[in-house]
């Protein structure tokens, strides 16, 4: 169409480009709306899909969950029953090894329990106080060993130094140097004087039993010793056979075995859970969601229809605007109120033409 046709038409041209232009809003109107519903179809899709997976891991992982337990419980009872065989076998392994130490140093106790009693029986026949028969008396008088030489340098410290300092420090009033020196005196005097008194009064009236007791401690000490080393050695002795644990260890051995078979088939159990029953898991919840999607899908695509529909209407219409009404009287006036405008004034007879309509409506708005 060219311009002096549409400038020159008459009313009725402008009510076909009123109802073109409220075809238009129209259209557009509509299209907002189709994009909502669009947007909340794809958002309700979304959302059972979320809900499928959701449902789908969670279900998944609470089978996982059971199929583990199962294992679990059954391996934790083996696992209990393992212990308590462990335990009953440490209580036997203890008492044979107990026994069989008390057997091997049966005859060093024996002889110890002899000694003690020929020391006993000496001390008494040559009325020896009984005090000479400690291991601090032997110690001060005749040491003999490094535990002896480690009890003189303590006697010495005590004597010496923590008995006069504790005296000084925590309990006088007063600190005085003079004060000191005075303890350091008293107690050299006194615990020196102890150990003379009584160093005369048993060393040379007893000497001879007391020197025979001497070697028979000695003898003890050294029993004592072996019993020690026989203990350790009897401990450490890996070769159980003599104990008769046996059954003990055949249960060991079937249990242990029993462990490693559930653990087994726990993990043949949770890799076709992965493989298999996972996927049958997943088909089964989608199976019941299945018809629920497909028809908001459905819904989706109708909307998605629409929505490209009225794009194509609201592109047609816009062209024809813009080609056919547009170039001739202006885009300020391809408006329903300035349509309506142009239609009052040539119904009122005051133009003729859409031409002079806007002559018209000009000369009045200047």
């Amino acid at each position: 169409m060219d311009g002096e046709n549409l400038l020159t038409s008459g009313v009725d041209k402008l009510y076909e480009i009123k109802e073109d232009l409220l075809e238009l809003n129209s259209f557009q109107g509509q299209y907002e709306e189709l994009v909502v519903d669009e947007n909340k179809a794809e958002k309700s899709i979304q959302g059972l899909e979320k809900t499928v997976a959701d449902e789908i891991q969670s279900t998944i992982k609470k089978r996982r969950s059971e199929i583990e337990g199962a294992y679990d419980k059954q391996l934790s009872k083996t696992d209990s029953r393992i212990k308590k065989i462990k335990d009953k076998r440490d209580k036997r392994k203890s008492k044979k090894v107990s026994e069989r130490i008390n057997e091997e140093t049966a005859s060093l106790r024996e002889e110890n329990h002899k000694l003690r009693l020929e020391i006993k029986t000496l001390f008494k026949q040559n009325r020896v106080p009984s005090y000479c028969n400690t291991t601090l008396y032997y110690a001060l008088y005749y040491p003999r060993y490094f535990s002896d030489i480690m009890i003189i340098i303590i006697a010495l410290l005590l004597s010496l130094l923590v008995i006069p300092c504790g005296i000084y420090f925590f309990i006088l009033p007063v600190e005085k140097i003079l004060y000191l020196i005075l303890l350091y005196i008293i107690s050299v005097v006194f615990f020196g004087g102890i150990y003379l008194l009584i160093g005369n009064r048993t060393r040379e009236r007893y000497r001879t039993a007391i020197l025979e007791v001497r070697d028979l401690r000695h003898k003890i000490r050294s029993n004592k010793k072996k019993i020690r080393a026989i203990n350790k050695r009897v401990k450490k002795d890996q070769d159980e056979s003599t104990y008769g644990l046996e059954d003990f260890d055949e249960e060991l051995d079937r249990l242990n075995q029993e462990a490693a078979d559930i653990a087994e088939q726990k993990k043949e159990a949770l890799l076709t859970f992965e493989n298999t029953t996972t996927q049958v898991i997943a088909s089964e919840i989608k199976k019941l969601y299945e018809e629920q999607l497909e028809e908001l899908k459905l819904d989706y695509n109708n909307v998605s229809k629409e929505v490209t529909q009225t794009e194509e209407n609201i592109k047609a219409l816009t062209l024809k605007v813009a080609s056919n009404y547009e170039p001739f009287i202006g885009k300020d006036l391809v408006t329903i109120d300035s349509i309506d405008a142009l239609i009052n004034i040539m119904e009122a007879g005051n133009a003729a033409t859409i031409s002079d309509a806007i002559q018209y409506q000009k000369q009045n708005m200047e």
